[in-house]
């Protein structure tokens, strides 16, 4: 069984591209690697040419999910089950995986339509990284960019396409009320000792994407982190907490297209040899992560955000 190893890239449309350079830069510590003559952004957090893409345009949601195999013989093995099991792959254009900076690219579509973007090669920048903000760094390297939320129309279908067909792993579930009379399963999936890559729910989602998170390796950045989201007048969808199952400290924040960051630290690894994926969680975090406080001048009749980990 062959199967892919991260999360690589994300790739996002959207329809600010100044608000997002500024929130990205000035806020979560990325910095820019490209702009492209499409008017895209390559964003990058590591020693990689890119991590995140901004794509201009005015859907403002996930544009596609980049994921990575290790090889090129990973990656067409990959490819080839994935055409034994009736899923359509094309192989990307050049300009494409010239784009993407990759040696080998395919595309496909999981069963919720969401656009994936297999590959292997991917380039390293000519300089090293360095962020101004985030003094402990991304945590990224073998366990990817962090991992994604995403829309499942249909769970059962999601489940048997990213663990029997990608090769991912269950972490655990979260299976309860996330606001009163809203019943939600959320499955946490693994393709390396991350724990998750992807998690999917059965709840509806305006967009293809709830949240992606990004991992610093100190607790204090995510409090630096927090204290410059506030200060640029960023909304906070769910303030510092911690997750039950993965053990992540974090904050949630809304980017400029209206889905989530997570910002977080000290999440869990997965070793498969000694994991128990039988775990069952009745709550979304064991203490904080609560939608902020109103204000005088807010509106009182807003809804709360549920929140995955």
């Amino acid at each position: 069984m062959t199967g892919i190893q991260r999360l690589a890239t994300l790739g996002f449309e959207v329809s600010d591209l100044d608000a997002w350079e500024r929130f990205a830069v000035d806020v979560l510590g990325l910095t820019v690697g490209e702009r492209r003559t499409d008017g895209s952004l390559a964003l990058r957090m590591d020693e990689r040419a890119q991590r995140i893409v901004l794509h201009p345009g005015s859907a403002d949601d996930l544009a596609y999910l980049g994921f990575e195999c290790d090889d090129e013989a990973a990656l067409r093995a990959l490819v080839g089950d994935l055409a034994a099991a009736g899923v359509a792959v094309t192989e990307g254009k050049p300009e494409t995986r010239e784009a993407r900076g990759v040696a080998s690219l395919f595309h496909c579509e999981d069963p919720s339509g969401i656009p994936l973007e297999l590959s292997s090669g991917a380039a390293t920048a000519g300089e090293p990284f360095r962020s101004e903000l985030v003094r402990s760094g991304f945590v990224t390297g073998d366990e990817g960019v962090g991992h994604a939320v995403i829309l499942a129309s249909d769970i059962e279908a999601t489940d048997r396409f990213y663990r029997k067909l990608l090769g991912m792993r269950l972490s655990d579930r979260i299976e309860g009320e996330v606001l009163p009379g809203v019943a939600v399963e959320i499955r946490f999936l693994h393709a390396n000792p991350r724990h998750h890559t992807i998690a999917f729910a059965s709840l509806p989602m305006p967009k293809r994407i709830h949240h992606f998170m990004i991992q610093v390796g100190a607790m204090d950045d995510v409090g630096h982190a927090y204290d410059r989201a506030l200060d640029a007048g960023v909304p906070i969808a769910n303030t510092l907490g911690q997750h039950p199952n993965d053990g992540m400290f974090s904050f949630y924040a809304l980017t400029p297209s209206l889905f989530q960051v997570e910002f977080g630290w000290g999440e869990l690894r997965v070793d498969d040899a000694t994991w128990d994926d039988s775990a069952v969680y009745d709550r979304l975090s064991t203490w904080g992560h609560r939608p902020p406080a109103p204000t005088p001048n807010s509106n009182p009749t807003a809804t709360p955000t549920a929140q995955e980990g």
